[in-house]
């Protein structure tokens, strides 16, 4: 759900870009600010490019997000009347995207495109989102230069502007970081990796909003049952369950700025999730010790179908992407992994199973360690149908470790939409 800058100078809540927002900006004069740019129209596709809207972008990016709207016109900085942008194609889009990677360096993802109304009135808003890899740097007169919003400006910034960006980039990096690792632990610490090996998940956005709005109860439970439904689609109901059918999101229990839903599943399959006010999000799941096989017997706690791990793994990047839809925030960094701290020595290490692979039924670490976890960024702005590859490449990842070649559950080739997830 989206809250711009312009939801917040109107005093409107979290929704979509509505015709009405923008007669209202008018109606009330709203000024360009350090997050607002009003333009009258969008130029010619072939000419975005060598228009100043590139560095209108990166501006943004390099100070704290913020949005262009073509199809107003302004005076000295104030809307004052409803423009016609003028045509804007799926091309024209995959354009802009295109060159927020080229032109710009660090490419910045994530800046999203809303139509809004319809001729003689169109109009386009453009939503550039915070972002901690600056500078972002634009190739201007043959040398490169960083551009910075300022008010209702575009200013450049000079050195001590660029060391400061620069210093901020790392320091966030290494914050980020110590962040995820602890929604990781404090979700592993929630079950006893002593009994059972457990799944464990977390994701957090690289620019995460810096006071966040807190969610309810009934946030949280939306952004886990669209998650559920999205599995669901993604394997296709291959495998009979994930970790989202074994938690209660509707009775879920304040966290800390989270709402964490409790187990529901039988205790072999005990899962938990967590949604946090500044769209991370968080999961695990026992995953040794299930039942398993065509005559349904029990597991050893060390032993982990390969099927959970897969399924954990697109059950994850499912909650990533239904958060990503209620509060965007650019890339999220994610991390996975299967803890298991046996209590005596002699208990054996993990054990992958999986009965059908031509590779064989039953493998371990090729390199005779314990599961590694893996970190990856991904990014979610894309649509669910493309956002699978990102799952697919991380359970790779996982199967990999575990001595198997590709997953055999998660597949980029998906069913026709059933309607359950939109």
């Amino acid at each position: 759900m989206l809250h711009t800058p312009l939801h917040r100078l109107l005093g409107l809540p979290p929704g979509a870009m509505t015709d009405a927002m923008l007669d209202d900006a008018v109606e009330q004069g709203i000024a360009e600010s350090d997050e607002l740019d009003w333009k009258t129209a969008l130029p010619a596709q072939g000419e975005f490019k060598r228009s100043d809207h590139v560095k209108d972008i990166a501006a943004f990016a390099n100070a704290s997000g913020g949005m262009l709207v073509f199809g107003v016109r302004d005076e000295e900085k104030l809307a004052v009347e409803r423009t016609d942008a003028g045509e804007f194609s799926e091309n024209y889009e995959r354009t802009i995207q295109q060159l927020c990677m080229s032109a710009i360096t660090p490419p910045i993802f994530g800046v999203r495109a809303y139509r809004i109304g319809g001729e003689p009135n169109r109009a386009v808003a453009l939503v550039v989102p915070r972002s901690t890899d600056g500078p972002h740097l634009i190739y201007r007169n043959e040398q490169f230069a960083a551009p910075l919003r300022v008010d209702a400006d575009t200013h450049w910034m000079k050195e001590r502007d660029l060391e400061k960006a620069y210093r901020a980039r790392f320091d966030a990096a290494r914050q980020s970081q110590v962040e995820l690792e602890n929604h990781y632990d404090d979700m592993a610490r929630s079950f006893n990796t002593s009994q059972s090996a457990v799944l464990v998940g977390a994701a957090r956005p690289r620019s995460p909003d810096v006071s966040p709005k807190r969610r309810d109860r009934a946030d949280a439970a939306l952004v886990m049952t669209n998650a559920h439904n999205l599995t669901d689609w993604w394997l296709a109901n291959k495998f009979g369950y994930h970790p989202l059918h074994d938690v209660q999101p509707y009775d879920s229990r304040a966290g800390l700025r989270s709402w964490v839903a409790p187990p529901s599943g039988p205790e072999w399959r005990s899962a938990r999730a967590a949604v946090f006010d500044d769209g991370s999000t968080s999961l695990a799941w026992v995953a040794g010790g299930h039942r398993y096989g065509a005559q349904g017997e029990y597991l050893s706690p060390w032993e982990v179908p390969v099927e959970a791990l897969e399924t954990f793994v697109a059950t994850l990047l499912a909650l990533v992407h239904a958060s990503a839809d209620v509060h965007f925030a650019g890339d999220v960094d994610v991390r996975v992994g299967v803890e298991w701290s046996p209590a005596g020595s002699k208990q054996p290490g993990l054990v992958f199973i999986h009965e059908g692979r031509s590779e064989g039924s039953v493998a371990s670490s090729p390199l005779g360690a314990a599961f590694r976890p893996i970190t990856v960024t991904v990014n979610p702005s894309v649509s669910a149908e493309e956002f699978v590859g990102a799952a697919v490449d991380l359970a790779t990842d996982c199967v990999n470790q575990v001595g198997f070649s590709e997953p055999y559950w998660l597949s980029r080739d998906l069913p026709p939409r059933s309607g359950r997830y939109k």
